[in-house]
């Protein structure tokens, strides 16, 4: 997909990614759980310049966490991205962009080995612990 165009809930906050390909992933860590009253579904656009705020730049609060940066819109508060400035990669909320989550792919799962046990996604996909090693069953 090219030149593919999310918002946040307002409409304050536009963000086109320039390229991607159809994936989704989910993360379970303690972070992202509390920001968004569950696990954060992803996409992965990479580094910056695969990234471009076309309205509302101004509209983005940053909340700094450790190392990274994690954007919200400052009116409605949807979580639109995390970035890691010294590795200049960006991860975005999922739900900003309507053409991927069309037909995206749920495909992997971050920090499974946090995930608590009162939920659980049906369907098969690949699920990496905290170290990003594979986790093989989830017995």
């Amino acid at each position: 997909m090219n030149n593919v165009t999310g918002r946040c809930v307002c409409g304050s906050v536009e963000i086109m990614i320039k390229e991607y390909g159809n994936f989704v992933y989910t993360c379970h860590c303690d972070t992202c759980r509390r920001l968004n009253a569950g696990p954060v579904l992803a996409v992965d656009p990479g580094p910056k310049e695969n990234i471009e705020f076309k309205r509302g730049k101004e509209a983005i609060t940053i909340y700094h966490d450790e190392d990274v940066e994690r954007g919200f819109c400052s009116f409605c508060g949807t979580y639109l991205f995390w970035h890691n400035p010294e590795k200049n990669h960006y991860c975005m909320n999922a739900e900003l962009f309507d053409e991927i989550i069309k037909e995206a792919a749920f495909s992997l799962e971050l920090f499974y080995d946090m995930k608590p046990a009162y939920y659980a996604f049906a369907g098969e996909r690949k699920k990496l612990d905290r170290h990003f090693n594979e986790i093989k069953s989830d017995k």
